[in-house]
C-alpha cells in the first residue's frame, strides 16, 4: 500500500463521545496533526483516548482545557503511531462543543 496523506473531520463531538479516526485494516498510520476547536463561547474540558483493537483504552489527555472559539493542536508537532484497528477517540463535557480535524499519513511499514 502506498504511503498517502489523509485529513479525517468530525464535527459537532459531546458527551457520547466520538471515534474521530479508526485506522484501517491491514496498515499502519502516523497521526501527524490533531487539532480540536471549541465551538462554544465557554472554556471546556476536552478528553482524547487511543483505544486499542483489543478493546483497551488509553487515556492520551484527561482533561485537555480549550477556551471558547478556539483551536488546540493535541500534537503540536509531535506524531502518534496507529496500528491496524486502533481508533482516537473524544469525548466532551457537553453536546455538539467541539470538532476536530485528524491528520494522517496511512499506509506505513
Amino acid at each position: 500500500m502506498a504511503n498517502t496523506f489523509k485529513n479525517y473531520t468530525t464535527k459537532n463531538i459531546g458527551t457520547g463521545g466520538s471515534d474521530v479516526y479508526t485506522v484501517p485494516a491491514l496498515t499502519k498510520s502516523i497521526v501527524i496533526g490533531f487539532n480540536l476547536s471549541n465551538i462554544t463561547g465557554s472554556s471546556l474540558p476536552v478528553e482524547i483516548n487511543l483505544v486499542k483493537v483489543d478493546t483497551s483504552v488509553v487515556q492520551l489527555v484527561g482533561a485537555l482545557r480549550i477556551d471558547g472559539g478556539l483551536t488546540n493542536d493535541f500534537l503540536s508537532g509531535k506524531k502518534l503511531v496507529m496500528d491496524a484497528g486502533e481508533k482516537l477517540q473524544v469525548i466532551a463535557p457537553i453536546n455538539s462543543s467541539f470538532d476536530c480535524v485528524v491528520s494522517v499519513l496511512e499506509g506505513v511499514d
